[in-house]
């Protein structure tokens, strides 16, 4: 009898363990061919017949479905440039220039991967076409939850966010190393409580 009931202990912890393991590696392991630029990661081959299952797994947990390679790419971020977390109740600048592409939008999503609310009077996301930019080709994006001037991502106080900043038919998984696209960068202002 005592057997048996270390048997089911054993068992139990072991799935225990397992289910823990394969949640934090769908939300905290990049997969096998992530491309990583800064704080900004992207999976390439999410579409492709090799695809790798922490990335199956990952697109299932989020209802996601990833672009092709031939179509675009897909980077997101949970953090700013200082490694915190994304947070509704913090200002952020987004800002530079991103990879070469005919087209790009930037959405902020919640933590269960719905677009966040935006803002009376803004938009919770935004793209090429309706950026104001600098002469050099690079913009300012000012990302919170009270009105600013020019480009401003409007988002509602009181979580965490993540940003996907979507690239269409561009160049960088044909890219070789000698040339390392930039990615925006993410500034955090000030927070409110």
């Amino acid at each position: 009898m005592r057997s048996i009931i270390l048997y089911i202990f054993l068992a139990t912890c072991g799935i225990a363990l397992g289910g823990v393991s394969a949640w934090y590696s769908i939300r905290h392991v990049y997969g096998l061919e992530a491309i990583n630029i800064g704080v900004w990661t992207a999976y390439p081959f999410a579409a492709a017949d090799e695809i790798d299952p922490y990335t199956v797994a990952r697109s299932v947990a989020e209802g996601t479905v990833p672009l092709g390679v031939s179509e675009g790419l897909a980077f997101e971020t949970q953090t700013d440039d200082s490694g915190s977390v994304l947070s509704t109740d913090c200002d952020y600048d987004l800002e530079g220039t991103t990879p070469p592409s005919r087209l790009w939008t930037l959405v902020a999503y919640d933590e269960h991967g719905y677009p966040l609310k935006a803002a009376p009077g803004g938009n919770s996301s935004k793209y090429s076409g309706s950026t104001i930019r600098y002469p050099d080709g690079s913009f300012l994006i000012s990302i919170s939850s009270r009105p600013k001037p020019g480009n401003w991502l409007s988002l509602v106080k009181g979580q965490p966010f993540r940003l996907v900043l979507r690239l269409y038919d561009t160049s960088i998984t044909s890219n070789t190393d000698l040339i390392v696209p930039e990615m925006p960068a993410i500034r955090r202002l000030e927070c409110r409580s």
